[in-house]
């Protein structure tokens, strides 16, 4: 049975499943054993409060790791120091170092796991670019999701200087949008491919009974699922909401900053996390689903994004309105795409309107981005015979 080892920026119970999720999904779906190590914790990460999602991952770390779904294995790893953009925290030492701190041995616990030797090394956060030194693997790849330096958080020098370091040892560079190949040019001159993001269309066209929070209310329903930072446009959505006040604005993702910059509405539910498993529910019944991003402050950030929710959107048969960038442009998909608040809200009114026949031109755009088929083109590029 291959083995493929996983380093990823979020842990295997985020409740934002992101692309890496999907692949080790993929690959245990085809009968590989997968070992999925996320970005460590420290006890840094206490001082900014301890959230429900800090509190699971803590939880991992003491459970010592389980095997989850089919073949997978996943574990989280606490250290002394984690690095991250502060004083000290961003230093060479802290980024070449870290992983030596940790308590247990992360390299004792991945052998002890039995990935001590794997078929496939795949990493995604610079955090964790080290391991193409400890472990011994057949092929690696290292996959560039987003532009690193749209997360001031994590981006450092010395990040970046480990994230140079491992493309050049490994065997391959998959990036996820046409905006990121100036940059993945630059880190791989050669063996740099382009991966786009897919859906897992197996889970979301399963018909799911309506979510609780739906019950006994006949206005459309406008939905968000994700994550909702300082890029998330806010005002559009407060605006919206006031222009049209027969329609349920319903945001499901971390509320934190939600609930400090969004106006309280007796339209605007924001209903916070919710597990992967149960999104179908809320896309399904829903009447169009947003992506409203702040393409005017941080342009650089999400330029290069390909978000997952806008192919989960269209598999549920939602339509969609987004804010214009150039990534959702070079898809060509069905979405709406506006520049501005006006827009916006004309958008929503026409993708309710004709939710019938957008949806229908939305399921049939991403069915032919599943997954399944994004992890026959990674083992494609990396020469692994994928039926094995």
């Amino acid at each position: 049975m291959p083995k493929a080892l996983f380093c990823a920026c979020n842990s295997w119970f985020n409740h934002s499943q992101v692309g890496s999720h999907h692949l080790a999904r993929g690959l245990a779906r085809k009968g590989w054993q997968v070992a999925f190590i996320s970005d460590p914790v420290s006890p840094a990460h206490v001082l900014g409060g301890v959230t429900p999602e800090l509190a699971a991952r803590f939880r991992l770390w003491v459970d010592g790791g389980s095997w989850v779904e089919e073949n997978i294995f996943t574990w989280l790893p606490t250290t002394l120091l984690a690095p991250h953009n502060k004083p000290l925290l961003r230093s060479e030492w802290v980024a070449n170092n870290w992983h030596r701190l940790a308590l247990p041995s992360i390299l004792a616990k991945i052998r002890r796991a039995g990935f001590g030797e794997v078929d496939l090394l795949y990493i995604d956060s610079p955090t964790q670019a080290y391991w193409w030194k400890d472990i011994s693997y057949t092929k690696g790849v290292y996959r560039l999701a987003d532009a690193p330096s749209g997360f001031v958080g994590k981006h450092t020098h010395a990040a970046q200087r480990a994230l140079q370091d491992a493309v050049k040892h490994l065997d391959a560079l998959v990036y996820t949008a046409p905006s990121l190949r100036g940059l993945a040019e630059s880190l791989r001159p050669d063996k740099q491919y382009l991966l786009p993001n897919g859906v897992d269309s197996r889970h979301f066209s399963v018909p799911t009974p309506c979510p609780p929070e739906y019950n006994e209310d006949n206005r459309p329903i406008v939905v968000y699922v994700g994550v909702m930072e300082e890029w998330f446009d806010f005002t559009w959505v407060d605006h919206a909401a006031t222009q049209l006040p027969h329609y349920r604005f319903v945001l499901i993702g971390p509320e934190k900053l939600a609930k400090e910059k969004l106006v309280s509405r007796e339209n605007v539910s924001i209903i916070g996390p919710r597990p992967f498993q149960t999104l179908p529910g809320y896309l399904q019944h829903a009447s169009v689903g947003i992506v409203p991003f702040d393409t005017g402050k941080w342009g650089e950030l999400i330029r290069s994004i390909n978000p997952l929710k806008l192919y989960e959107y269209m598999t549920c048969g939602l339509p969609v309105v987004a804010s214009r960038w150039e990534t959702l442009e070079q898809l060509a998909s069905p979405a709406l795409l506006v520049d501005n608040v006006q827009g916006f809200c004309e958008a929503i009114q026409t993708a309710v309107e004709q939710k019938a026949t957008l949806g229908a031109l939305g399921r049939e755009f991403a069915l032919r981005y599943d997954w399944q088929t994004r992890v026959d083109s990674l083992l494609e590029i990396l020469g692994v015979d994928a039926t094995q």
